[in-house]
């Protein structure tokens, strides 16, 4: 879908970026989350790093398979629960009992240990090459982020489509960039 036929406001954008999204098939949907989770080498994480994968929701990029990869390298997981002033993040360990955490997801339940993750993997409706993101306007993320990042070093690495990608994300001097993005066609390194 050709994004001049929406407005360049980040709603605009958003929508193009998701009817792209929309329309994959979902054969191509398996393959693609398949392809993000052979790229879990190329990340290039911290040795044991706490990562936070999120439940897809609608026609996201599963990143299971991705998060899956990460756990056989080592590394801890957890899951976000949409919480006041900012999502909160349950460990996730083989076999627990998921629950509703808020936003149409999925987490492991309050008897699961809080954790506060080293690497984020974070949702998107579009992106750009530079690390930009367009989210969903809720600003779950960019509240998580900013708490996070205040208090230690937080790596950023958007999960999502080749179709998401647009030229140019609208950002203000308090969106932090992300780090990566995978897709299925490349990891991007915007920040090293």
């Amino acid at each position: 879908m050709d994004d001049r036929l929406f407005d360049a406001t980040k709603e605009g954008l958003r929508a193009a970026a998701l009817a792209r999204r929309g329309a994959l098939e979902p054969s191509a949907r398996i393959e693609a989350a398949l392809a993000v989770a052979e790229r879990a080498g190329e990340l290039d994480l911290p040795t044991g790093a706490m990562v936070s994968g999120f439940w897809p929701i609608r026609d996201e990029i599963d990143p299971r398979p991705l998060m899956s990869a990460l756990r056989e390298r080592g590394h801890g997981l957890c899951l976000p629960v949409v919480a006041e002033p900012h999502l909160i993040f349950r460990e996730l360990l083989r076999g627990a009992e998921l629950v509703a955490a808020g936003f149409g997801t999925v987490a492991p339940g309050p008897q699961a240990a809080e954790v506060v993750p080293d690497v984020m993997l974070v949702p998107m409706a579009a992106f750009d090459r530079v690390g930009h993101r367009i989210g969903y306007g809720k600003g779950h993320y960019d509240r998580a982020i900013e708490a996070i990042s205040a208090r230690r070093t937080l790596r950023l690495i958007g999960v999502a489509y080749s179709v998401q990608e647009i030229e140019t994300v609208p950002f203000e001097d308090h969106d932090r960039p992300l780090d990566t993005i995978v897709t299925e066609a490349e990891l991007i390194r915007c920040r090293t």
